[in-house]
């Protein structure tokens, strides 16, 4: 029996493949091409306290490796997805995580107390890494300071999972990662988009109004997999591998230095159902190499001294 099954606080995802927030949507998108009953889980697109308007257009832009993208966390806020979006994907078969974006510490108290008092869903992301917010002044990640304020106190309100997604971008994430997990966090999501930008050649403007994107895909694949090495040796609860994983190939690297799960961004745009095949091909390798358990490739990496 080859067992695929990892533990991420009180949530036991059946693969080790997890949708990312943003390019997942709501779970709903991905119902059309995944077996929800054959992936670890998803993540949900950010979810703010009140309605939030996006970024003025272009929001994003296909460059080389990978995309740069300038949303700017458009949705409806939550009492929205408590009456519109929760119904719909409560009784998926795999994991669901909310991404929460907040803009302050009240924002996130209220937040996941209006949630938790909801069923159909296993835990949150904090994500206080967006690298393409309107408004500047809101920043978490770059601070350790704001960032202690903000999340001191938060496993108090919910019994769920919980999760932290922290940017490349900063030194200060493996010190704030330290902190969530003094403070009861259960994983850390690593590593957001990397921080980037575009210029019209023949308009000498910046391409995106807010000037700065995210910038993800194929190309911050490397960069991302020595960060997760480095948050895994910074932290002992799991870490969430992210970053230009597009192949099994990729998604053993992550696990082999030491992420106890990944998720699929970039990805699941160029190929919706990788969700599923990167889960059943995962399942082939390890009965092809005889690997029972999943664990025996977590963390495997042979270092040299």
């Amino acid at each position: 029996m080859t067992d695929l099954k990892v533990k991420i606080g009180k949530t036991t995802l059946k693969t080790p493949v997890i949708g990312a927030s943003g390019c997942s949507g709501w779970g709903l998108e991905l119902s059309k091409f995944n077996d929800f009953d054959r992936i670890g889980g998803f993540v949900t697109k950010s979810i703010t306290l009140k309605k939030k308007i996006g970024n003025e257009n272009p929001r994003i832009r296909e460059v080389y490796g990978g995309i740069l993208n300038s949303i700017g966390l458009e949705n409806n806020g939550v009492e929205y997805f408590v009456e519109n979006i929760l119904p719909q994907i409560k009784n998926y078969k795999c994991a669901k995580f909310l991404n929460l974006a907040p803009f302050s510490k009240d924002d996130l108290f209220s937040m996941i107390k209006i949630l938790d008092r909801n069923e159909g869903f296993d835990g949150y992301e904090v994500n206080i890494s967006c690298p393409n917010i309107t408004n500047k002044k809101v920043n978490f990640n770059s601070s350790f300071d704001d960032s202690k304020k903000l999340l001191k106190g938060v496993r108090d309100l919910t019994e769920k999972t919980l999760l932290l997604k922290l940017s490349p971008s900063y030194n200060e994430s493996f010190k704030i990662a330290e902190f969530a997990e003094k403070e009861g966090f259960d994983g850390i999501s690593f590593t957001n988009t990397y921080i980037g930008t575009l210029v019209d050649v023949e308009k000498r403007e910046f391409v995106f109004k807010n000037i700065q994107a995210g910038f993800s895909g194929p190309a911050i694949k490397p960069l991302s997999l020595f960060n997760v090495y480095k948050m895994v040796k910074s932290v002992k609860i799991p870490v969430i591998g992210i970053g230009g994983i597009l192949n099994l190939n990729d998604l053993l690297e992550f696990l082999i230095v030491g992420a106890t799960a990944c998720q699929i961004g970039t990805g699941v745009l160029i190929k919706p159902d990788i969700l599923e095949e990167l889960s059943r091909s995962l399942e082939e390798y390890m009965k092809e190499k005889k690997i029972k358990n999943i664990k025996e490739i977590i963390g495997s990496i042979k270092e040299r001294l």
